[in-house]
């Protein structure tokens, strides 16, 4: 207890010898870190010729304050070497305020979905001794919607949902909170919106949830919140090692389901101002987060002080370096493990 104010400490790994093997400083920022029911952990953004992350900081300024207006307290935000300039303008300002902790890893594995492993096993630890819930692999082009109120006791979503969502879910199917590891949703696919414009504002989407990749006969995973008091290690799409007796609570779309704005990567379509409007395959009509584009567009003019259309088209003509190893159209990482 007398040395929790110190900011630096000496880290030895020793064999069962005794031997010193490693020894390195680790440093952090004491207060930096509170305690929190709600957090999210931010991957790495990077720019792909096959548009899955094309515009990606446009849609990592939306996602962040989305994410802060709807009960997120903090979020964890990775970077890896070579990116960590081109996403300092849009981390900034969250920074200062103490509204994330950026992790920076001095490698860059050229391997995708090794880096994404990387990040979510990390983020995961680092959130365990600072919040409940965590959202460890919502993308910044995936938007948790919370359709129906009945889990709470006025029978409203509240406008902290990101927040107090989990803990109602799980009290309306009769759990305690040690019993449940995870609250897991599926997504729809969205038309992406034009370069100056709020993804949520897209109003079409496919009239099917995404089926598996690898076994079309069944949905493909979605995403999820975990509580990290009893989950140990974890996928993309859920948890892989965990307390016994624990469960997932899936959410049918009717009552909770993600927005994922992005593009058909399978017709070899790239983002562009023109998508919302030839997106042939987002047939389904659907404004349900629209009404909510005045509130972010203002939140995002009184965090940057730039008019939303303005810094939106700015930032999506530009991007971090080139995916190392990318190739010109990767499929999502939704099937890379079916479960």
């Amino acid at each position: 207890a007398g040395q929790s104010h110190r900011e630096s400490f000496d880290v030895f790994l020793e064999d069962a010898e005794g031997r010193q093997l490693l020894r390195l400083q680790a440093r952090r920022k004491a207060a930096m870190l509170q305690k929190y029911r709600s957090m999210a952990c931010v991957r790495d953004v990077f720019f792909e010729s096959g548009a899955s992350f094309s515009a990606a900081l446009k849609q990592l300024v939306e996602w962040l304050e989305f994410s802060r207006l709807h009960g997120i307290e903090h979020f964890l935000v990775y970077t890896f070497r070579g990116t960590e300039d081109a996403v300092k303008e849009v981390l900034m300002p969250y920074l200062r305020e103490g509204l994330a902790t950026r992790i920076h890893f001095d490698d860059y594995p050229s391997d995708k979905i090794h880096r994404q492993h990387q990040v979510v096993q990390d983020c995961l630890y680092r959130a365990k001794s600072h919040t409940t819930w965590l959202l460890p692999s919502v993308d910044v082009d995936e938007y948790f919607h919370l359709k129906s109120g009945h889990f709470f006791p006025d029978g409203l979503v509240p406008q902290d949902y990101l927040k107090t969502a989990w803990d109602a879910i799980v009290k309306s199917k009769g759990k305690r909170l040690e019993e449940v590891r995870s609250v897991s949703f599926r997504s729809f696919r969205f038309a992406r919106a034009p370069s100056d414009a709020l993804e949520i504002s897209s109003t079409w989407r496919e009239p099917q949830l995404p089926r598996s990749y690898h076994h079309p006969e069944k949905l493909a995973n979605g995403k999820f919140a975990c509580n990290v008091h009893v989950v140990h290690s974890l996928w993309f799409h859920f948890a892989t090692a965990y307390e016994n007796a624990t469960e997932d609570i899936m959410l049918p779309e009717t009552l909770g389901v993600g927005n994922h704005y992005r593009v058909d990567w399978p017709s070899g379509h790239k983002y562009g101002d023109h998508f919302g409007r030839d997106d042939k395959k987002a047939s389904t009509f659907d404004d349900a987060l629209t009404s909510e584009v005045p509130a972010l567009e203002r939140a995002i003019q009184r965090r940057f002080g730039e008019a939303p259309q303005t810094l939106l088209k700015r930032l999506s003509a530009e991007h971090p370096p080139v995916h190392l190893g990318q190739s010109s159209v990767d499929k999502d990482e939704d099937e890379d493990l079916d479960e």
